[in-house]
Formats: C-alpha cells, structure tokens, sequence
C-alpha cells in the first residue's frame, strides 16, 4: 500500500514519487485546486479540485502534475497497491 500527499508550493511541474514506485492501482484525490497531469514533456489532462481519477498498472514516477493556473497551489492525495517484482516483470514482458 502506499499512500502520500503534496501541495504545490510553485508553478513548476512535480511527481508524487522520488524513484521508480509501479502500482497496480491507485486513486489520484485533488483536494485544492485543479492540476494538470502528464508526462515530463506535456501535461495535457486536467482533474479538477474534488475529483478523483484511477489509474491501474503504472509507474508513479513517469506522471508529471503542475497547477492548472498560475499561483493555485493544488494539493493532491494518492492511496495506490504497490506492485510485486514478479507483477512488475511480467507487465514489463
């Protein structure tokens, strides 16, 4: 299980994980605020303050979230189940 939360403190985008974190599913709260959510290059999906979105069979580090509009800080919470090696391997073959 893992579960974590983040208030933006700038405009610049930011990760809910430091290192590679694979879950097999995850619900993504936006508490304040609507963010935006991507990869590194682009983040074109917004969720809205009060939504949650679920993702199944990724890797946390991959997504990328900034505000979306400048100077509302969004504050996100995520509760995921964390994916076993052998799980890993075998959604990597």
């Amino acid at each position: 299980m893992f579960v974590n939360s983040y208030t933006a403190t700038s405009d610049n985008p930011f990760r809910l994980s430091s290192s590679a974190l694979w879950l097999k599913d995850a619900n993504i709260h936006v508490v304040t605020n609507s963010a935006k959510y991507g990869n590194a290059q682009s983040r074109p999906a917004t969720i809205s303050a009060g939504d949650i979105v679920s993702f199944q069979d990724f890797n946390l580090y991959d997504m990328f979230f900034e505000n979306a509009s400048a100077g509302d800080n969004t504050t996100i919470y995520i509760v995921g189940v964390t994916m076993s090696k052998p799980e890993i391997r075998k959604l990597l073959e």
